[in-house]
This record gives C-alpha cells, structure tokens and sequence, in this order.
C-alpha cells in the first residue's frame, strides 16, 4: 500500500569466544574457531542482508567486517551496541562468582534493574545507550533489511526495552551464542508498529 514502508533488523549474537565461560563484558576477547563456524552456519541462512553494524569489540566486530566484505555491503561500528560492563566481575570465571558471591549474583539474576553487578553498569544506562542506537539506525535504514552483531546481555536489555518488558522480566530472554532476533518496524502515516517476528532463528540452545 502506499505510504507504508517495512524496516527489518536482525540482533546476532556473537558466539563461541577464547576463555571459556567467563563475564566478558567490556573485555575485548576474541572468537574462538567454533564461534566463527557457529555464526557463520547462522549467517548463511539469511543472504539478503543490505547492511552491518557491529560492536566495537572484536568478538563481534571480527565476523562483521568478515560477512560484509565477503557480501559486499557497508559495515559500520557503533559503540552503544558494546556489551555492558560486569564491573568486578569482568574477566572472571562464572563458576566462580557464583560460588563466591552468590548473594549478588541471585539478586542481579532476579532484578538486574535494581542490582547491577558490583560496579558494573546500570541496567537502565544499558537500555538507554541500546535504544538510542537501535532508533538511530530505523531512521537511516528505513526499508531495509540489515544486521546488528552485537551481545546477549546488550539484546536482552534492547530487547527488554523494545517490548517494554519490567527489569525483572528480561533474564527470561534467553540469547545463546550465535542467538538471531528479527524486529520488523511498518511505518506508516498513523506512526511506527513495532513487533518481534522471530527469537533463535535458526540457532540453539548453546549458551
């Protein structure tokens, strides 16, 4: 119909990186070989993206530049798609915050609104920066399709905030490596409609 025009964009998280299972967060860890092959796998599924931004870290940031030069399409960096930071718990061990600090541990799971990890980035700052980014990148890719490499911790707070789903509510996202979410935004005369058409595209449960 005239005047309508269809926006869609694809989350991606990231997927396998070196380290093991640790709080990344704000660190720049690489992406294992498993990772590439995950995401890669994920990504062959979906040919008719126009454009990619990512993270600016690597574990991102590497696939991205990857998938658009091999498409050849335009890759832009945007540092409010980074992951939040964990604070002191970046760099270590899940295993062990959990056994170590497991008090703040079971309150951020439950309310990371109300209990960011100590010293970590508030969850409200996270939400702000992600949507920010996510309406900016509507605007100037209005009635394309293209891809966001980003992280899980960002796509559950993005996602949380699109859906305007409480704090509380958003661990229930699950955003397992390599985790596709497809957002399709219709403008039209009356205003935007926003839905969530797909979560885990083609993916697992690996996380």
């Amino acid at each position: 119909m005239t005047g309508i025009a269809t926006t869609t964009i694809d989350l991606l998280r990231h997927a396998e990186c070196e380290g093991g299972a640790i709080f990344r967060g704000s660190r720049d860890v690489a992406l294992a070989a498993a990772g590439w092959a995950r995401l890669r796998r994920v990504a062959a599924g979906v040919p008719d993206w126009q454009w990619v931004t990512s993270s600016p870290l690597i574990r991102c940031r590497a696939f991205a530049e990857a998938l658009a030069a091999e498409r050849g399409l335009a890759c832009s960096v945007d540092a409010r798609f980074r992951e939040m930071s964990f604070g002191a718990w970046e760099g270590r061990p899940v295993a062990d915050v959990w056994a170590e600090d497991e008090t703040a541990a079971s309150a951020w799971l439950a309310d990371p609104e109300a209990h960011p990890p100590p010293g970590g980035e508030a969850l409200a700052a996270v939400r702000a920066r992600a949507r920010e980014g996510f309406d900016d990148r509507i605007d100037a890719a209005r009635g394309s399709h293209g891809v966001i490499v980003t992280h899980g911790g960002l796509m559950r707070a993005l996602l949380g905030d699109l859906l305007a789903m409480p704090g509380t509510a958003i661990q229930r996202l699950a955003t397992p490596y390599a985790c596709l979410s497809r957002l399709r935004v219709t403008h039209a005369a009356q205003g935007d409609m926003l839905r969530l058409v797909g979560h885990n595209i083609g993916g697992d449960d690996v996380a």
